[in-house]
């Protein structure tokens, strides 16, 4: 989502140089943004404030025009400020009117969708906010399964928390239903997604089983954006890979249950959602607050493969 507004940067100046600063599990991603110009890695997360050595980080860093301060936290505008760069913008979040230059208080209602919010501080610029799609680069790369049958890449897992997470039954039947139309599954998600792929596999008739393949914990992001740009379909929970999908312009099936499409949707011609949103979706909660978890389980099997490609 952060990418709209790189691209609409880039767009309306093409001699600004964009340097992106993430942490190491996001430099895939970034590397993959063509507006991007230059990746640094961040060595701090989330945790202690680390002020020392936020300020050597800072003082290491190029001269910059400007920064833009994406996250809402207080944390997140102390590089840019112990960096002595001149113009800082970002949305007023956490009390930052001494780290930020350029801010304001955030409109939800003006702004519901995340990446508008993020476009739309293009206007420090003196840039017309844009939302354009999120693009990603596609690098080629060769899988020795790989056959020739259509592919259909699925995503099980949602680092959010549980809330977000179909149940691995429910993917099986997806898997089932495209492995009996002559597709190729492939799995994926880091290591805490390597039990429910394997669900999914184990639930497929032995005939189907060489067609199916569990990379969760094998592929890194790198290679698991690489293996969804070669995929004729994905379907994923609201997550980080969903939105990667949607950027490399695949066929993408979001399913949506305690988030919602109208805040954080694909951003892509070639998506769609299930929502069953229940009375109470969306909550924006990890953990279903109700235990009973009926936003996901009221998503049926049959409601995502009506829209299988």
């Amino acid at each position: 989502m952060a990418a709209s507004l790189f691209q609409g940067l880039k767009t309306a100046n093409p001699e600004t140089k964009i340097t992106a600063l993430g942490p190491a599990f996001a430099q895939p991603l970034l590397a993959r943004l063509e507006a991007v110009d230059q990746v640094i890695e961040s060595p701090f997360g989330h945790g202690g404030l680390e002020l020392s050595a936020r300020r050597n980080f800072a003082r290491q860093l190029p001269q910059f025009d400007a920064a833009l301060v994406l996250p809402n936290s207080w944390k997140s505008a102390l590089i840019p400020a112990m960096a002595g760069i001149s113009k800082r913008v970002g949305w007023r979040g956490e009390a930052r009117w001494g780290l930020l230059t350029h801010h304001q208080r955030l409109d939800k209602t003006q702004y519901p969708r995340m990446v508008d919010r993020y476009t739309a501080l293009a206007q420090h610029f003196n840039i017309q906010p844009a939302s354009p799609n999120p693009v990603l680069t596609r690098n080629p790369i060769n899988f020795e399964w790989r056959s020739q049958r259509p592919l259909l890449v699925i995503a099980p897992g949602a680092a959010f928390g549980s809330a977000k997470r179909w149940p691995a039954d429910r993917f099986a039947q997806v898997a089932l239903s495209a492995l009996s139309r002559g597709f190729e599954v492939a799995l994926v998600g880091g290591p805490a997604e390597k039990a429910d792929c394997q669900k999914i596999v184990d639930a497929q008739p032995p005939a189907y089983r060489a067609h199916v393949h569990s990379l969760a914990g094998v592929l890194s992001l790198g290679e698991s954006i690489d293996l969804m740009a070669q995929a004729s379909q994905v379907v994923a929970n609201d997550s980080g890979l969903m939105h990667v999908a949607a950027a490399l312009g695949v066929p993408v099936i979001g399913l949506f249950g305690p988030t919602s499409p109208e805040h954080t949707p694909p951003l892509s011609e070639f998506a769609q959602v299930v929502w069953s949103r229940p009375d109470c979706a969306p909550c924006f909660k990890k953990q279903c607050p109700l235990s009973h978890h009926a936003c996901m389980h009221e998503l049926l099997p049959e409601q995502v493969v009506e829209k299988l490609r």
